[in-house]
């Protein structure tokens, strides 16, 4: 992504490692969310704006839909996967859901996929390490969504 996306708001949105979506349609996007209500939002908002987009609110059932629909980008609360109270769930380490999207990615069925952090205070390095290719700082303005996707999706 140019500089632009990369200055807006001074590391609270900030897309790190740029990709280009490699199919033109459908362009499907999935939510990933630990608040059913905002990815319900966010899953409408992009719909009326012309994508396939899905709220999955369980991290099984979402990485058992990304295998099968396979979206081109997908957007993580980096609380999803995690017990109320912020804790891990036992045998499964922090972000685990993103390490199992990037095990299924750039494989011959799988487009790549571009994938956002919704995040409250991980550090860059850790959201970087754990697959992400960049992150929107909570709350995470819907304008800037829109923007990430219509360059991720420019044809």
């Amino acid at each position: 992504m140019d500089g632009e996306l990369n200055k807006a708001g001074a590391g609270r949105r900030e897309v790190w490692t740029p990709r280009m979506a490699v199919v033109s349609a459908p362009r499907r996007v999935l939510i990933a969310h630990s608040e059913p209500n905002v990815g319900d939002s966010f899953a409408l908002l992009l719909a009326m704006r012309g994508f396939e987009a899905v709220q999955i609110g369980e991290p099984e059932r979402a990485v058992q839909l990304s295998s099968t629909w396979h979206p081109q980008a997908v957007f993580v609360d980096t609380r999803f996967g995690n017990a109320a109270g912020g804790q891990a769930r036992p045998a499964m380490p922090d972000h685990w859901f993103v390490r199992e999207l990037r095990g299924h990615a750039d494989t011959p069925d799988t487009p790549q996929q571009l994938v956002i952090a919704f995040a409250a205070d991980e550090m860059r390095d850790t959201l970087q390490t754990a697959g992400y290719d960049g992150v929107c700082r909570k709350p995470c303005p819907f304008w800037w969504l829109v923007d990430v996707l219509t360059r991720f999706y420019a044809r």
